[in-house]
């Protein structure tokens, strides 16, 4: 469908190829189509900058020059798009698996949540056709850049600000829903807009959800992918506290001291991850001037260091991500791929397939 641009050079055509041809060879790739629509959409044109963090932690801007910048672009890298990392693109190989997971036939209508740079958008316009291709963002500024940057490239899917949450009834029925953000759980709204036997692929904690709606559309039910997958979340409403206060109230605060039983290296085992990130989605551990600090947005927070843990807050938040990863090493360390999630009138459940474990009821985000 498109033909290079002229600021598509000969230079980053050959980037491309070999991007592309690396992704086939790991096998990420493997859908012929799926290959012939990551070599027609160039990615440079969607990531004229990126950012990156120099030895200090400081903030450094990649400009749209130079080998670094389109090597970085055309390797299957996590690239940082905005300084306030409010946007990124996603490493090429994730994005391959979410979009082959969809099983698209070609004439199917699909929308995106989280339009971001738009190299997804335009990804699924090749695939498609952009007619077939509805794309919404809650960031006016992101929506009007990767319209732009759609047009030089050569597509004009139906871009539109709008809460994800809600999806886009007006441009509906969907037979695909794709999200390229963080979700807690599978907004209603998505399900109502998906035609019967229809597919959505969203990030779930830290791994991707993989449903498909039933035939007679009152439940849907589906996996995960085996990869880890780390997305910046849906954003919906600001966090109630602010997080430098909060920061400060766990490194200097009184609460209740106690043993802990794990610390916070569990966070860096990318299958005990899925799990907490699932059963805790709104807890944030870091370590800050050499403490290991945790806090939740409803102000809960922890500080863990000389093998005590000290909480305060509204909440033991500790308590609550302890007794999550002791439910999973009690279920013998699963991995994602081992999870399945069905979705009834009565919940949205998280479960072991084919044997006992814990079961985990995903909350929606208070209105």
């Amino acid at each position: 469908m498109s033909e290079p641009t002229s600021s598509f050079d000969s230079r980053a055509s050959e980037y491309l190829d070999k991007m592309v041809s690396g992704l086939i060879a790991d096998g990420n790739i493997a859908d012929p189509r799926w290959q012939a629509a990551f070599r027609a959409v160039p990615r440079h044109l969607f990531v004229p900058r990126f950012y990156r963090n120099d030895q200090e932690g400081s903030s450094i801007v990649e400009l749209a020059s130079g080998d670094h910048w389109i090597s970085a672009v055309y390797s299957d890298i996590h690239l940082v798009t905005t300084e306030d990392v409010r946007s990124s693109s996603t490493a090429p190989s994730l994005m391959a698996s979410m979009l082959q997971a969809l099983e698209l036939v070609g004439d199917e209508r699909v929308l995106e949540i989280g339009t971001g740079t738009g190299y997804n958008a335009a990804l699924l316009s090749e695939r498609l056709g952009p007619d077939q291709v509805v794309s919404v963002d809650i960031d006016p500024d992101l929506v009007a850049q990767a319209r732009e940057r759609l047009e030089v490239a050569g597509y004009r899917p139906f871009v539109a600000v709008a809460d994800g949450v809600n999806g886009y009834p007006d441009a509906g029925p969907y037979d695909a829903v794709i999200a390229t953000c963080r979700l807690d759980y599978i907004p209603p709204a998505w399900l109502q807009q998906l035609r019967p036997s229809g597919v959505i692929v969203a990030p779930l904690g830290a791994g991707v959800a993989v449903l498909r709606k039933s035939a007679t559309g009152d439940e849907a039910a589906g996996e995960f992918l085996p990869a880890a997958a780390y997305f910046m979340p849906l954003r919906h409403q600001a966090e109630p506290t602010a997080v430098g206060e909060l920061i400060q109230i766990a490194l200097n605060g009184a609460g209740v001291r106690r043993p802990y039983r794990f610390d916070t290296s569990m966070y860096r085992d990318n299958e005990a991850r899925f799990w907490l990130d699932l059963t805790n989605p709104d807890v944030r551990a870091m370590t800050v001037d050499g403490v290991s600090v945790v806090i939740r947005p409803d102000g809960s927070w922890a500080r863990l260091a000389d093998a005590l843990v000290v909480q305060g807050g509204p909440g033991a938040v500790w308590d609550d991500v302890e007794a999550a990863h002791g439910d999973w090493l009690a279920a013998g360390r699963p991995s994602r791929a081992q999870y399945r999630l069905r979705i009834t009138d009565a919940g949205q459940d998280v479960f072991l397939a084919g044997r006992s474990g814990p079961t985990y009821r995903l909350m929606p985000l208070p209105d």
